[in-house]
């Protein structure tokens, strides 16, 4: 028994060994398994993933790719703050990714191929920009995925996620070279084996002195194998402030028939006002940038826009109907337009449009033209139209003024201030572009030869109520055209004819200008709804006749308001040029070119309103008062009503009140002096109550004088003369200068504003 014991004692550690080895073994091999597995693996697999998007992916995108923290786990993978940037991005990257999350096969992965299952990426923004110069930063991009349409391509066996799912994202797009900016508020999607869902929010797209865009939501759905779906929801595109298209919906859909075409079926409203009242229909080419788009809204009565009316010039629009119809066909370069519209029984009233308002305002008009991104540009090659019976052409071309200083420079790059001109004359700014932005402006104007009485007729009356009464018989037409460059406003151009002088006046009414040949009751209002009316004529003792007016005040006069008054019929054409280029470079119509007689008119026959017909009441009773008066007769009216203080009319009156003396004796330096008050006399008034004139008025006199001189109607020795010879008003001692002042500044302040929108 002891011999056996020992030999069993022999063979333990044998034994022993021979099973502690093995598990030893095992155990270094699993402990290394484990360390691969928790340690090695993690690191390996991350920095694998790192290497494809910083390396591969890079590549492919021909983009630096950056990687924030990868953290890797069996079967799933997080990768956050990924961009992807290149040279043209500026400060932001052209995509940035907060986090995402990817679901893979692990035991695939061992052996070196990846199946993917599920993908989520979360917060991404997407920054597109073009440069003013045309470049941008995203479309060698698209060109190189499109370039590799093959799933998974790019090597490794990666193919796509079973599912992908995209939240919160953004974009934002700047154009330098239009000026124009998009951005994507939020947006969502989900792509699972081959059919797509996705929604983006907030939608809103802008551009310099164009038009703007919203959409609430667009919806996008694609089926395997089916064209894609597009469904817009709340849209709004505002034509300029006061006038949008609203309630935009409906859909973007693929056409079957031809690849590549989408077909539009859209429909909206306008101003918020609930209904559909347009449709627009076409196609959509969405590779070359290219759609044709038909937009007709079909006759409907203004009453169902009450809401955005309700504040408007538009009144009584029960029955006033509109129907309009635009054919577009729209490029990236551009796109031409085609197209009508008519508006019936339309009534408006603003104080701008006239004092009552106007009714019956017909209008219709077929247009055509095309327009210019890159330069633009809008060119009118069509506008025929016609106003309550009456047709006319309205053509030419509008370019806008290159984008502001700050768009068009380069990131970085020193902002250098514009050059600012001043007008030679005036010293006044010049601008660099007109209202709304626009850099050049070609018009052409044209009535066909009509009847004088149906010109006139079309003219609704309570716009013309000075030219009421009156008979014509005749041919009457117009062809005027004007071009301007705000770079150059020297170089306007402004010519054609107006074919009034071919109509004749068969009938006219009482209180025409003919009444103006004998002595007359004029009426003025010296302060608001406080009136003073005088006679023009023998029997008002304070009237003047032309042969008693100092030729020297006539002599002035002519030099500074008309120097041709005697030669030509009420208008001075060859200043209207001149005129219009002033009120351009003073950027308001301030300056008229108005003859003595239509300053006659405008005193005598005409409120000093500033409507919008004014002008052409204007023009037409100034023909009526040259064909009417004689010339003296003209000059000698508008001595005696002009303005020339506070409550101060006349000539007579004035040259007492001044001087002490009559009309007929006036001096060369008083005639100048009369002449350099008429633009405001209650303001120059103050001269007189201050005693002593101004720096810019004795300037003025001798201004005028030395025109006098020029032109021959001053001596050089009655101008020597002049230039020695002091101005001294004269004063009754009846008022203080004090009392002069403040009875002046009460006169201003209570004088009725010319401008009907302050009244």
């Amino acid at each position: 028994m002891a011999v056996t014991g020992s030999s069993t004692q022999v063979r333990r550690p044998w034994l022993r060994r021979r099973i502690v080895i093995p598990i030893a073994a095992a155990g270094v091999v699993a402990l290394a398994l484990l360390i691969g597995l928790f340690v090695v693996y993690p690191r390996v697999g991350a920095g694998k993933i790192r290497s494809k998007l910083t390396g591969s992916l890079a590549t492919k995108l021909g983009r630096k790719v950056t990687v924030g923290a990868v953290d890797l786990r069996f079967g799933h993978a997080t990768i956050r703050d990924v961009d992807v940037r290149g040279p043209l991005d500026g400060d932001t990257p052209l995509v940035h990714i907060d986090r995402i999350e990817v679901a893979f096969d692990t035991w695939k992965s061992f052996v070196g191929s990846v199946r993917l299952r599920e993908a989520t990426v979360d917060g991404v923004v997407v920054t597109v920009r073009r440069l003013a110069d045309g470049r941008d930063n995203v479309r060698d991009v698209i060109e190189r995925v499109r370039g590799d349409g093959r799933p998974g391509a790019g090597g490794g066996g990666t193919a796509l996620p079973t599912k992908i799912t995209v939240s919160h994202g953004k974009l934002f797009a700047n154009d330098l070279q239009t000026g124009a900016t998009m951005l994507v508020g939020d947006g969502d999607a989900t792509w699972q084996r081959g059919e797509l869902a996705a929604q983006v929010r907030g939608v809103t797209a802008t551009t310099i002195g164009a038009p703007g865009a919203k959409l609430a939501k667009i919806d996008i759905r694609k089926a395997p194998g089916q064209p894609p779906v597009v469904a817009l929801e709340g849209g709004e595109l505002s034509l300029w402030p006061k006038l949008s298209l609203t309630g935009i919906g409906g859909k973007v859909v693929a056409d079957p028939a031809r690849a590549g075409k989408y077909v539009i079926d859209l429909a909206g409203g306008y101003g918020g006002v609930p209904g559909n009242l347009w449709t627009a229909k076409g196609d959509l080419d969405p590779q070359l940038a290219t759609a044709v788009i038909d937009l007709e809204a079909d006759k409907f009565q203004l009453e169902r826009l009450a809401p955005i009316l309700a504040k408007s010039p538009v009144v009584d629009y029960a029955k006033t109907s509109i129907d309009t119809k635009l054919h577009l066909e729209l490029a990236s370069a551009g796109g031409k337009f085609e197209g009508e519209f008519h508006l019936h029984g339309l009534n408006v009233g603003h104080p701008m449009i006239a004092d009552k308002e106007v009714h019956d305002v017909d209008l219709s008009g077929k247009v055509a033209g095309t327009f210019d991104r890159g330069q633009r540009r809008l060119d009118l090659v069509r506008g025929d139209f016609v106003a309550r019976d009456l047709p006319f052409s309205l053509t030419g071309s509008v370019a806008k003024s290159p984008r502001a200083l700050a768009l068009v420079t380069p990131v970085g790059a020193p902002v250098v201030p514009p050059v600012v001109k001043k007008h030679p004359e005036t010293g006044m700014p010049i601008p660099t572009h007109g209202p709304g932005g626009i850099q050049q402006l070609q018009l052409r104007f044209v009535v066909p030869p009509i009847d004088c009485q149906r010109a006139l007729d079309a003219l609704p009356k309570e716009m013309v109520p000075y030219m009421q009464g009156y008979k014509l018989r005749g041919v009457f037409d117009t062809d005027l055209k004007i071009d301007v460059d705000w770079n150059d406003l020297n170089a306007t151009q402004l010519g054609g004819h107006v074919g009034y002088k071919r109509c004749r006046v068969t009938d006219e009414p009482k209180e025409s200008p003919k009444r103006l040949k004998e002595e007359f009751e004029h009426y003025v209002e010296v302060e608001e709804d406080k009136w003073l009316s005088f006679v023009v004529g023998a029997s008002n003792t304070d009237f003047v006749p032309i042969e008693q007016i100092s030729p020297n005040l006539i002599k002035s006069i002519m030099s500074t308001e008309d120097s041709a008054f005697y030669f030509h019929r009420g208008f001075i054409t060859s200043e209207f040029r001149t005129a219009l280029i002033k009120d351009l470079t003073a950027g308001k119509f301030k300056y008229g070119a108005s003859s003595i007689t239509m300053q006659m008119v405008k005193n005598v026959l005409l409120y000093r309103d500033k409507t919008l017909m004014r002008k052409l009441q204007e023009l037409f009773l100034t023909w009526q008062v040259e064909s009417s008066l004689t010339k003296d007769r003209i000059l000698e009216i508008y001595f005696n009503v002009i303005e020339y203080g506070p409550a101060l009319y006349g000539i007579g009156p004035a040259a007492k009140h001044y001087f002490g003396k009559s009309p007929k004796d006036l001096n060369p330096v008083e005639a100048a002096f009369f002449s350099s008050i008429l633009p405001s006399p209650k303001e120059r008034y103050k001269q007189y109550c201050n005693g002593t004139l101004s720096k810019w008025t004795e300037g003025k006199i001798q201004r005028i004088l030395g025109i006098m001189l020029k032109r021959d109607r001053l001596t050089q020795l009655e101008y020597d003369e002049a230039l020695a010879t002091p101005l001294l008003f004269v004063k009754d001692g009846t008022e203080t200068e004090a009392d002069c002042l403040k009875r002046t500044k009460k006169v201003i302040k209570n004088a009725r504003s010319t401008n009907p929108m302050k009244r």
